[in-house]
């Protein structure tokens, strides 16, 4: 592989996770594209290779978790050696990653003896235990914005200047006589449309890294999904959620939400669709920015007349005047929002304050407005649920369902695998509820080499031990199935695929293992096409040929 003056690593939650075969991951990873390990790398390698490449720093995308999901006999070790770059950075930017990403970053130091680099929410939060326990990792770039801090970092570090790391904001290190050091989170950008990825660089950073190597997850090719970052922060808090108001602003010093403006996330958007014919995602609820704002972004969206599916997320329901607005950005517009109990007041409590009313108002209005598709999320582990009072799950999809028939979809998974460090819960878990069982980063990596999946969790609440948790998720799971069954909206083979899997764990769990699989097809998440090449484009084709010679 050609020289690099930065290789960015994604790691498996667990390294080595194929040596790891009594860990039985269970549903953990139900609702996201990626495989249990969480082999989909942060959308901030994007956005960091491209500022980095525009400056001169040849840079390298390698997703060695997905690459051990795709080819179970890669040697790892071997693959590591082919990587030839004068620094290596590594994320830690989910928590699911802490055991993979060190040990990781561990083998990178070992084997190259280079700078290794972490970033991302968790390494921020964890900066001085992982400095202080971990001496395999020379600095952890901080913050929810690195792009030009990795690249006054890289500078330094070129020309041996380690001592002089101090200028720099939003760095934490290790000097060479072993002190750490601390510069403060400064650097916390109210703009964020000079950062934004550009599309053509991305591709040659990934030919160059190899694409296979490079994909943002293992099944990325058979149902590729895009993704847009509309903004960084948030006005909710969320109890769990490491990326709440609460976390963003006393932990990442991000009082004010980071935005772009509407023409950018339109450029981001060409950019993706003149290289790649699939769903684009929207990250975020764009409510939040303001009814003219989305006006501003949806108009232009429309003037491509693109005949692919667009998502938009939300928070809290929209009035209708936002879902005709939204519904003229494509042929095909849909929506997720996340309910996370049938229960109102347990939804409240939670942080999403919003009535089973306006839910139905909302599917109503966005079935009328001809929406193709509408994605509900519930949760498992929240206060106030208990074994029983999850299972009329499946009677309210019901209810929903007579709101918008064919239309709507439902999906259940626990809150999973921790209540995140940062967010609310986290530092008040007494008061809301919950009982932690891991505080520090080396206690959640033990965590998360347990050998069932309930025991990973890093919580329980007063309502629900973790085993409890296992249970009501199955509970859960099962009558929801039901309930998309008896509508027609799954099949006979399914349905029964699916109970199959829960009456087996449940089995086990007499024996004292909950021993299961996912319970969730991927084709159910996002659309897919049975001739993955329609995805492509004659421009990708294209720069992929020319930057095979080139890059």
């Amino acid at each position: 592989m050609k020289h690099l003056d930065l290789a960015l690593i994604h790691a498996p939650s667990v390294y080595d996770f194929r040596k790891h075969t009594y860990v039985n991951y269970g549903p953990i990873s139900d609702v996201i594209p990626s495989k249990p390990i969480f082999d989909m790398y942060p959308a901030g390698f994007f956005s960091l290779a491209s500022y980095l490449e525009e400056r001169g720093i040849k840079t390298g995308i390698y997703n060695i978790a997905a690459k051990m999901v795709n080819d179970p006999n890669v040697d790892v070790a071997r693959l590591i050696r082919q990587i030839d770059a004068k620094v290596y950075g590594i994320d830690l930017h989910w928590l699911v990653h802490s055991h993979g990403a060190l040990e990781v970053a561990k083998l990178v130091k070992e084997i190259t003896g280079n700078p290794v680099v972490l970033g991302g929410l968790s390494s921020t939060y964890y900066w001085r235990e992982i400095l202080e326990n971990y001496p395999f990792v020379d600095a952890i770039v901080l913050g929810d914005t690195t792009e030009p801090i990795f690249y006054q970092l890289l500078q330094k570090l070129e020309k041996g200047l380690l001592e002089e790391l101090k200028e720099i904001p939003n760095i934490a290190y290790r000097t060479k006589d072993g002190k750490i050091k601390f510069t403060g989170l400064k650097y916390v950008p109210a703009e964020l449309d000079e950062l934004r990825p550009k599309y053509d660089i991305v591709v040659k950073v990934m030919v160059r890294s190899g694409v296979t190597l490079s994909l943002p997850w293992s099944t990325f090719l058979k149902h590729p999904v895009t993704a847009v970052i509309t903004y960084k922060g948030c006005t909710y808090n969320c109890l769990a959620c490491g990326g709440s108001h609460f976390t963003y602003s006393v932990i990442f010093q991000r009082k004010n939400l980071g935005i772009k403006k509407p023409e950018t996330l339109f450029e981001e958007y060409k950019e993706i669709t003149e290289r790649l014919k699939a769903p684009i995602f929207f990250v975020n609820d764009l409510q939040v920015l303001g009814k003219t704002y989305i006006e501003k972004l949806t108009k232009l969206l429309s003037s491509e007349k693109q005949d692919l599916e667009v998502f938009f997320e939300f928070f809290v329901p929209p009035p209708r005047e936002v879902l005709e607005l939204m519904r003229k950005a494509s042929e095909r517009v849909y929506l997720q929002i996340s309910p996370e109990s049938q229960d109102e007041e347990i939804r409240r409590h939670y942080g999403r304050p919003y009535t089973n009313q306006t839910l139905k108002t909302f599917l109503r209005n966005a079935k009328q407005l001809g929406f193709e598709r509408i994605d509900l999320y519930f949760m498992i582990g929240l206060p106030g649920q208990t074994v029983e009072n999850v299972r009329p799950i499946g009677s309210f999809f019901e209810e929903l369902w007579q709101e918008a028939p064919n239309t709507v979809d439902a999906f259940v998974a626990p809150l999973a695998p921790f209540v995140d460090p940062g967010s609310i819960a986290f530092h008040k878990s007494a008061k809301y509820g919950y009982k932690l069982y891991a505080y520090t980063l080396t206690d959640h990596r033990k965590l998360l080499l347990a050998k069932n999946w309930h025991e990973m969790l890093n919580y329980e609440t007063q309502w629900l031990t973790r085993r409890e948790i296992a249970e009501a998720t199955y509970n859960a799971v099962e009558s929801l199935a039901k309930s998309k069954h008896k509508v027609g909206l799954i099949d006979d083979e399914y349905y029964a695929a699916v109970i199959q899997s829960i009456s087996l764990a449940r089995q086990m769990k007499k024996a004292g293992v909950f021993d299961s699989k996912e319970t969730l097809k991927e084709e159910e998440l996002y659309p897919m096409k049975k001739i993955v090449l329609s995805y492509l484009t004659p421009r990708l084709a294209w720069e992929i040929i020319k930057y095979k010679f080139t890059a």
